[in-house]
């Protein structure tokens, strides 16, 4: 799944039935920029993404992609699951609704 959150509280997503790469990353976001522009023009004005340090976020495709669609991009100190909004939310479906059983979910 690849999610992003608003500081309204607003998600987006996308389900994969792939390994996350920067094609796919790519894919997301001409989709996500197509879906803020109808919903919210010029929403490259206040918008910034906020990446964690995965391979796929900071490869070279990746950000020719942002850069390409106009977004701005910053990213995350390594380790700092805590001060990613969408972290907290794969924790919530982790340990939620969706795994009542509290099975491992982790990719270990």
């Amino acid at each position: 799944m690849i999610t992003a959150i608003d500081s309204d509280g607003n998600v987006w997503f996308s389900l994969t039935q792939v390994n996350t790469n920067s094609s796919i990353i790519g894919l997301f976001l001409r989709h996500f920029a197509q879906q803020l522009d109808r919903e919210r023009p010029g929403w490259q004005e206040d918008t910034v993404l906020l990446w964690d340090n995965a391979k796929y976020h900071t490869s070279q495709n990746t950000r020719n992609a942002i850069n390409k669609l106009g977004i701005k991009a910053i990213y995350s100190g390594p380790y700092s699951y805590s001060a990613a909004p969408a972290e907290l939310l794969f924790s919530g479906l982790k340990m939620g609704e969706l795994n009542t059983e509290n099975l491992a979910t982790g990719k270990r």
